[in-house]
């Protein structure tokens, strides 16, 4: 009996946790580095407070633009994923083909897609 109430004392009495407003990020050890030299380089002057790496960040995504972000999604693509991009857009101007009768056309120069947008037709 005694052994319960000790147990119920410990967890009412416990301290609560610190509310911790910060999360870990993965970023690649060589973005780390950078960030971490661009801190060290800031943190190089004789008066002010200690400049953090959210300053940085926080800075640097302010900069960021819509432009920048079409530019990422962009590097992201892979070749097939631009193929299947083409294809989409080959199958919606012109009506839906097999994937083989597009290809077939791609290859053998019955469409330039790149300078026509998908359209299907030669300059």
């Amino acid at each position: 009996m005694e052994n319960v109430q000790r147990s119920e004392e410990k967890k009412t009495t416990s301290k609560a946790k610190p509310k911790v407003n910060t999360t870990p990020i993965r970023v690649l050890k060589t973005t780390a580095k950078r960030i971490k030299g661009m801190v060290q380089k800031a943190n190089k002057k004789p008066f002010g407070k200690k400049i953090r790496v959210d300053d940085i960040l926080e800075k640097a995504l302010s900069l960021i633009g819509e432009n920048h972000l079409e530019e990422i999604k962009e590097a992201s693509l892979t070749n097939a994923d631009k193929l299947e991009m083409q294809f989409r857009e080959y199958c919606r101007q012109n009506g839906n083909v097999s994937k083989d009768e597009f290809l077939g056309k791609l290859l053998n120069g019955g469409m330039d897609l790149a300078a026509n947008g998908a359209t299907g037709h030669r300059t």
